[in-house]
């Protein structure tokens, strides 16, 4: 049961994080984008 209940909870951090991990990514596209095009002139 303990390890059952782990593995949720690491899970559920797991998809958090990389629901975090796309909000950042999805926020900062446009600026990656933006200095890309800067840089490349």
């Amino acid at each position: 049961m303990a390890n059952d209940h782990d593995f949720k909870d690491d899970s559920g951090l797991l998809s958090i994080v990389l629901g975090l991990v796309v909000l950042v990514s999805m926020s900062a596209l446009p600026a990656t984008i933006g200095w890309y095009q800067v840089v490349a002139g």
